[in-house]
C-alpha cells in the first residue's frame, strides 16, 4: 500500500485570518486551505495510506482520492512529481539569472526545419501602418527628436495632428496597462508621419537604416530568449512576404544584425520556464528540446501543414502520457492529459467553430470594419473584414485539398511556414496543449482566408499574393482570434 506523505520543507501554520496556509519556500508561494484540506495536511504531516488518511479526516475514501490527487497536482506530497518540481524550480531560477545578462552575448538559434521561412524587406510599407508605432526605447525617441526628414508631407500631417511643428515632434504617446508609451505619431491615414508618398521611410531615406527606431528595424523579427539562448523567428505579416521569402538570406548571414538590435535593447519574450504540456505537467527544457527535435524531425518533404501539425500532434500526446506515468504515485494519484480537439479538427471531423457563434462574431467585425471606414481607417477596417470572411470560409469547410480547389507550391509552402515558423517556440511560451490547440486554429484559418480571398478574385487556385494576405490578417489579428479560439475550444 502507497504510503503518502507532505513533502518536507513544507509549513503548516495559521494565517493572520485565522485560516491555515501552507509556506513552501522552495517553490516561493503559500497556498490558503480550506478546512477540509487542512485536515488532511496535518494528516500527512505524519504520513499514512488512503485508508488510514480517510480514517484520520473522516471523509470517504472517493473523497481522500480526489483530495490526493489534488494536492498532487499542487507538489505538495512527497514522491517523484514533487521532487522533479523543486528541480524544475532550479531551473527556474537559474534563468531568471541568466536573463539579467546582456543578450547580445547569448547564442542565436537560428529557425529550424527543412526551408525556413526568411525575409527581406521589399519596401511594402507594412510596418509604417501599425495601430501603434512603437513603443520606442528612450534612445530611439531621443535620436528621433533632433532629426529633420519627410519635410514634403511632414508638415501637414503634423499641423493635422495638432502637433507644434515648430518643436518637430513626430510622437504620439498610447496609455496601456497603466503605463504612458511613446510611438510614431500617424497622420490623417492611420500610416507613420515618417513614411512618404512612396511608401517609403523618410528616416531611412534621409539618415540611413540605423538612424530608424528598434522597433521599425526589428519588424518582422521575434526574438524570444530561453535557456538556449535567443530564438529568431518572424512575424509573418508582411505584405510584401509572397516576395520578401525568395528575397531572404540565409539567417547565419543576419547574425550582425540580430546582436546589433539586442544591444540596444530590442524586446525578447521569454519563454515560460518550467516548460507545461498540460496544465500541472511541468518538465525541463531539456526535455522540451528534445520533444521539439522530434516534431521537426516529422516534416514532411513537400509543404503540408495538415500532415505536419497530425504527426506532430500524436508524438505529442506521446511524449505526454509518458510523463503522466513517470510521475504517477500510487492508485491514489494518478496523472492523466490529453490533447484538446485538435486532431478531429485536422481531419475535418468537426467544425473548429460553433457555428451560431462564429456567424455572430463575423457580422460583429463587420460592425466595426464599418466603423473604421468614416474615420479613415481603411487599412483596420479591410484586416477586420477579412477577418470575418476567414471565419465564414471555415465556417463552409474552405481548406486547399477541398473538392474543386488547388493551391501554388508557394501558397502551399506559406501556410507550411505557419507551423515551421511558429512550432518551436509558440507552443513553449504557455503550455504545449494550448500552443498547439491555437496553432492548429491559426492554420486552418490561413488556409480557409486564403480560399475565400482566391474566390473574391474570381479563382478556385490559391496563389502566394492570398497567402500573403491571409498570413497578414492572421498574425494581426492575434488577440481577436484567440478570443474565438477560447470560446470554441
Amino acid at each position: 500500500m502507497a504510503v503518502y506523505r507532505l513533502r518536507s520543507g513544507l509549513v503548516v501554520e495559521h494565517a493572520l485570518t485565522g485560516q491555515w496556509q501552507l509556506v513552501d519556500a522552495a517553490l516561493k508561494r503559500v497556498i490558503q486551505l480550506g478546512d477540509a484540506d487542512a485536515r488532511l495536511v496535518r494528516a500527512l504531516a505524519q504520513g499514512g495510506t488512503a485508508a488510514q488518511l480517510a480514517k484520520t479526516t473522516k471523509v470517504s475514501a472517493d473523497h481522500i482520492t480526489v483530495q490526493l490527487s489534488a494536492l498532487a497536482r499542487l507538489y505538495v506530497l512527497q514522491g517523484k512529481r514533487s521532487q522533479a518540481r523543486v528541480a524544475l524550480q532550479l531551473e527556474r531560477e537559474a534563468f531568471a539569472r541568466q536573463c539579467r545578462q546582456d543578450a547580445a552575448q547569448e547564442d542565436i538559434a537560428w529557425p529550424p526545419g527543412r526551408d525556413p521561412p526568411r525575409h527581406r524587406c521589399q519596401g511594402t510599407g507594412t510596418c509604417c501602418g501599425a495601430s501603434f508605432l512603437g513603443p520606442l526605447l528612450p534612445a530611439d525617441h531621443r535620436r528621433v527628436a533632433d532629426l529633420t526628414f519627410g519635410s514634403r508631407v511632414r508638415q501637414g500631417q503634423l499641423q493635422r495632428l495638432g502637433k507644434n511643428t515648430a518643436d518637430e515632434d513626430p510622437f504620439e504617446v498610447v496609455h496601456l496597462g497603466g503605463h504612458d508609451h511613446i510611438g510614431m505619431a500617424r497622420g490623417d491615414d492611420q500610416r507613420c508621419v515618417a513614411q512618404g508618398d512612396d511608401q517609403l521611410c523618410d528616416i531611412h531615406r534621409e539618415h540611413g537604416a540605423a538612424a530608424k527606431p528598434v522597433a521599425c528595424r526589428l519588424f518582422p523579427l521575434r526574438l524570444h530568449r530561453s535557456p538556449q539562448g535567443v530564438h529568431v523567428s518572424l512575424l509573418l505579416t508582411c505584405d510584401g512576404y509572397d516576395r520578401a521569402r525568395p528575397a531572404g538570406e540565409a539567417w547565419p548571414q543576419r547574425q550582425d544584425e540580430i546582436r546589433t538590435l539586442l544591444a540596444e535593447g530590442a524586446p525578447t519574450v521569454r519563454v515560460v520556464v518550467p516548460c507545461e504540456w498540460t496544465p500541472g505537467l511541468a518538465v525541463p527544457f531539456g526535455d522540451w528540446l528534445a520533444l521539439q527535435a522530434q516534431l521537426y524531425s516529422c516534416e514532411p518533404e513537400q509543404p503540408d501543414a495538415r500532415r505536419w501539425l497530425a504527426d506532430a500532434v500524436s508524438i505529442a500526446q506521446a511524449a505526454i502520457d509518458a510523463r503522466c506515468a513517470a510521475v504517477a504515485e500510487g492508485q491514489q494519484v494518478q496523472v492523466a492529459a490529453r490533447l484538446t480537439g485538435v486532431v478531429p479538427a485536422l481531419r475535418g471531423d468537426r467544425q473548429w467553430h460553433e457555428k451560431d457563434r462564429a456567424e455572430s462574431w463575423a457580422a460583429a467585425l463587420d460592425a466595426r470594419a464599418a466603423d473604421l471606414v468614416p474615420r479613415g481607417r481603411h487599412h483596420d477596417a479591410d484586416r477586420l473584414a477579412d477577418l470575418a470572411a476567414g471565419v465564414r470560409a471555415q465556417l463552409a469547410d474552405y481548406s486547399f485539398a477541398a473538392p474543386g480547389w488547388s493551391a501554388d507550391r508557394e501558397a502551399q509552402r506559406h501556410l507550411h511556414d505557419v507551423v515551421a515558423n511558429d512550432l518551436a517556440v509558440y507552443v513553449a511560451i504557455g503550455h504545449l496543449d494550448a500552443g498547439l490547440t491555437a496553432l492548429t486554429g491559426r492554420t486552418l484559418f490561413v488556409e480557409a482566408l486564403a480560399c475565400a480571398l482566391a474566390l473574391r478574385a474570381g479563382r478556385h487556385n490559391v496563389q502566394a499574393s492570398d497567402t500573403t494576405r491571409a498570413l497578414h490578417v492572421a498574425y494581426r489579428s492575434e488577440p481577436d482570434l484567440a478570443a474565438l479560439h477560447a470560446a470554441a475550444c
